[in-house]
């Protein structure tokens, strides 16, 4: 019994952390604050029961709860995420890909990239295109890079002070 509630207690533990980054990153504050608690609740757990004896059964137990935990929480996210936003009327982003890039930034206006073959950017441009594109590259990169992209693109630069 001692096992499955180590088990059960560092899965749930494990799982909230990974919760918890990615709502953290997403800045899903209201998934962020319920599972605060989860972590708070499974790390009670542990602290009762880790301190006493433990034999090979309650070790494996403990240490597998990791590594499920995590991976449990990588498939939840999207699944949550989505779910909340049903529940406000899809008004936020219902994915779990957090921007690297926490601050609101404005990177566009930017005009459409050349679709055709015979128009097809260079390589070189193609990453300048990428790193101005929100979808892409633009929210993980400084507004000196991105300003950057744009000179070599030949567009006027917008974010330099």
């Amino acid at each position: 019994m001692t096992a499955l509630l180590l088990f059960a207690a560092t899965f749930g533990a494990v799982f909230a952390l990974g919760l918890q980054s990615l709502n953290v990153n997403g800045g899903h504050k209201l998934l962020a604050a319920l599972t605060s608690l989860l972590i708070g609740i499974s790390h009670l757990v542990l602290f009762k029961v880790l301190p006493g004896p433990t034999d090979a059964l309650q070790i494996a137990g403990y240490l597998l709860g990791g590594p499920l935990g995590i991976l449990a929480s990588m498939w939840a996210h999207p699944q949550l995420v989505a779910w909340l936003a049903a529940r406000r009327g899809g008004e936020r982003r219902a994915t779990s890909r957090a921007p690297m890039h926490t601050a609101r930034v404005d990177v566009g206006p930017y005009p459409a990239r050349p679709e055709s073959t015979a128009d097809a950017p260079s390589p070189l441009n193609a990453l300048a295109w990428a790193l101005l594109n929100r979808d892409d590259l633009a929210l993980s990169v400084s507004p000196e890079v991105r300003d950057r992209a744009r000179e070599a693109l030949g567009m006027t630069t917008r974010e330099r002070t």
